[in-house]
This record gives structure tokens, sequence and C-alpha cells, in this order.
């Protein structure tokens, strides 16, 4: 199923709105930085393409839900695993739901996105800047463009602060108001930068946190409403395996979906970390 036209063109608007904000603050650090060297622009000029370069492929799909054959093995080893012992009567692993809207019996992690009319995969959310869903296979890509992006706006916001510096000299030198124009445009783009900076960096810290935890904003911000983890204990994470397997299965997973099997209810183990555990929790 098709993205709806509606949500593109929000995404296109945002887009639009981003990369000319970028370009015009990038221009006014090149017109009005006196002293500024070389490497300071290429710098800035590599964070701006980075930043761009992966925010156009977070539209990409973020996956799309197992079917066929792969379905089939996970409904099998869900039936086996909940009635292996006839005197055992408590299920061994939670129930997957069913999706009225696709017809499909979801894997588990996936949600259906009303926005986007489609079962999303390892949903995260769905995001208004990028038009979409933030899935399993386009979670790393996103990850990429809050750090460079935040990284572009801070970088940025120095080299503005550094440039009104410059500019109250040289008023100071020569005892007139002629930088009007230019101390306006340097508070506007620097307030700009300001904004995305701290937006884009509360994002990268928390989606960052959510990668370590082998966690999704919808199951870390939903968690006592999803079916799949009200089944185990509230502070046990069922896809938190390990920080190294949690980020090689986010960033290197070579666009090929995981089969998010959950653990055993008599097999799992206490975990503890130091973003969620028994004692308390950071959001």
């Amino acid at each position: 199923m098709v993205v709806p036209n509606e949500v593109k063109d929000i995404g296109i608007a945002c887009k639009r709105f981003l990369f000319t904000t970028e370009f015009l603050g990038f221009l006014i650090l090149t017109l009005f930085q006196n002293e500024m060297v070389l490497p300071i622009g290429i710098r800035l000029l590599i964070e701006a393409i980075l930043a761009a370069y992966f925010y156009i492929n977070c539209s990409d799909s973020p996956g799309s839900p197992l079917s066929g054959d792969d379905d089939q093995e996970l409904s099998q080893f869900s039936i086996s695993t909940s009635q292996r012992d006839n005197s055992q009567q408590e299920s061994q692993i939670p129930e997957r739901n069913v999706c009225q809207e696709c017809k499909i019996i979801q894997p588990f992690r996936t949600k259906h996105c009303q926005k986007c009319k489609k079962c999303i995969p390892k949903y995260d959310h769905h995001c208004f800047w990028v038009g979409g869903c933030i899935g399993e296979l386009n979670h790393r890509t996103f990850w990429l463009f809050l750090f460079f992006q935040c990284l572009l706006c801070f970088d940025g916001l120095f080299q503005f602060n550094k440039q009104l510096g410059l500019y109250s000299i040289y008023e100071e030198e020569q005892s007139d108001n002629k930088y009007k124009y230019q101390y306006f445009m340097i508070l506007l783009f620097g307030t700009i930068s300001f904004g995305f900076g701290i937006f884009t960096g509360a994002l990268f810290l928390y989606h960052t946190m959510l990668i370590i935890t082998g966690q999704t904003t919808w199951e870390h911000t939903k968690r006592d409403k999803i079916t799949y983890l009200k089944f185990y204990p509230k502070f046990y994470h069922p896809y938190n395996y390990g920080l190294i397997k949690n980020i090689r299965l986010l960033f290197f997973h070579r666009n090929v979906q995981s089969h998010w099997i959950p653990p055993q209810k008599d097999q799992i183990q206490e975990q503890c970390n130091i973003f969620d555990n028994k004692y308390y929790s950071c959001c």
C-alpha cells in the first residue's frame, strides 16, 4: 500500500523548509564571515550534505510485515511453545494480534499506521518531518540524520556566535550603526540553529537510549498498552540483547528484516541498565 499524498506533501514541505534554512544559513556565514577559513566552510558543507542525504533517505520503506513461509514459521513456533506441555496452562510467549485492515496476523513489534494505512514492522513512530513511518529498515537512517543535523546546528551556532563577536568589534572601532543588517541576519539564523539544535539534539539522545536498550519509541511510550509487552515484567525489555547486538541489529541488518521472536516467559533473566530498571526509569 502506498503512502497517501497528503502525508507525502507534509514531508515535502518540511524538507523544503529545512533545506532552505540550512542553505541560507550557510550562505550567510560564507558572505559575512570575514575570517572564515576554508576548512570551516568545507566542514559545514560536508555536515549539511550528510544531513540532507540521510534525511532524504529516511523516506525509504521501513519494511513490510513478514508473510508466507516466514509468517507460518512464527505461527508454528508460537503454538508449539504455548502448548508444549499439556499440564502447563500458562502460555510461554505472548499471542500475536490480527490487523483487521491489512487482514494479516501481525508479527511481533508490528503496528498498523493509520496515516500510512499499512502495517509497519518494528514500528517506531510516524514522523511528519519525513512524511512517513520510521521502522526497522530506515531507523538507522533516521538516527544518522539526527546525528549530522544536530552536529550541523551546533557547529553553525558556534560560527554565528563567532561572527557576532567580530561585528561587535567592527562596530566599536567605527562608532556607527553600519552593521544592523548583519546583526539581524546573524541573530535570526543563530536562533533557528539553536532551535533546531535543541530539538534534534533531544531526539538524538532519546533514540540513542532506545537503541542501547533495544526498544522503539512506540514500545517505550505505550508499553502499558502493547499486548506482547504486558506479558512480561514492567522493566523487562524482551528485545534487549545487549549493547553490541542491539547496535548490530539496527545498523547492520543489510535491509533484511529480523524474526522478532520474544523469549519464553520461564527463561527470562533479570535486566538492569542505567535507563530503565526496577528501581527507577529515565522517562
